[in-house]
This record gives structure tokens, sequence and C-alpha cells, in this order.
């Protein structure tokens, strides 16, 4: 968060509990530069969240190590969903071999996961290929070659009646 939302963010909770907030100006200053900085890789959104269910749990007043501890939990929980499989169609640009390139690709799409702006993987991207084909018309060629493996089991087949 940026000390401007972290700033918001004490507004919403200076409506719930009073205790949070510091009087002094200088104290004032300092809270707001803990609290940015703690919490700079949490969203606005998600820490409003967190601070509902803190209050949902606890009577003590919200610090930030609460909220980053369940922005933790939760981007932790989002990355556990992401399979992290090297799909050669979704990094056209990327040489398999890249290794340099692929480490790349593979922190940005964790940290869009993270963020929110991707969705995580999950079963359904990874079971796609289970899904049944239909299995479509026979070609004339096929069609020509089963006849004629008929053809041959019934001759054989007649040929051992015969004896």
């Amino acid at each position: 968060m940026t000390p401007e939302e972290t700033l918001e963010l004490f507004e919403l909770i200076s409506r719930i509990d009073e205790r949070v907030l510091r009087l002094g100006e200088d104290e004032q200053a300092a809270q707001l530069m803990l609290w940015s900085s703690a919490l700079a890789a949490v969203p606005f959104a998600f820490a409003g969240r967190a601070i509902g269910e803190h209050y949902a749990e606890s009577a003590y007043p919200v610090m930030p190590k609460d909220i980053a501890t369940r922005w933790r939990k939760a981007a932790r929980d989002l990355l556990e969903r992401q399979p992290d499989t090297f799909e050669p169609c979704a990094y056209p640009h990327l040489d398999p071999d890249d290794e340099e390139g692929y480490r790349a690709a593979l922190r940005a799409n964790r940290e869009a996961v993270i963020t929110g702006s991707v969705r995580p993987g999950g079963l359904r991207e990874l079971r796609a290929a289970s899904v049944r084909v239909s299995p479509g018309a026979p070609n004339d060629e096929y069609l020509r070659a089963r006849d004629e493996m008929r053809r041959r089991r019934l001759d054989r087949a007649g040929s051992e009646v015969k004896r």
C-alpha cells in the first residue's frame, strides 16, 4: 500500500476503533511510515477485508502485523493453486532453453497471481487433455483396410471349417 492508501486505511480504522491512531503529529507521522512500509505488499482492498476479519475475531486493536499475516497466508494459498508449469504456448516469445527468461516469466506470473490480475491455474487447465474428443468419421483408406482385414479373417475362418 502507498502512504496515501494507508491514510485512507487509518480513516476506516478510526471509525471503528479510536485506540489505533496516535494523537501527536510526530507519532502519527511515525505510525504512517511504519504501517505503509509494513503493508507495502498488501493491496488496499485486501487490507480493508483483513481489518473486518480481525475485529470479527478479536477485541484487541488491529496492528499492521495482523493485516500482513493475513495477506501472506492469502498469497500463499493463491500460489499453492498455481501449478508453475512451463507451457510453451503461454510463452511463445521464450526459448525453452532460456533459464533466465523462464525464471523472469515465472516470477512475473506469480506476481500477477498474487496481485489478482491473473487467476491461478488449477486442475481444469491441467486436465484439459482428458476431455473426450469426438471420434470423427473414418477416411476411405481406413474403410478399405478394415474391409480387407474382415475379408481375410472370413477367408481364414472358412478354410479352417473345410478341413
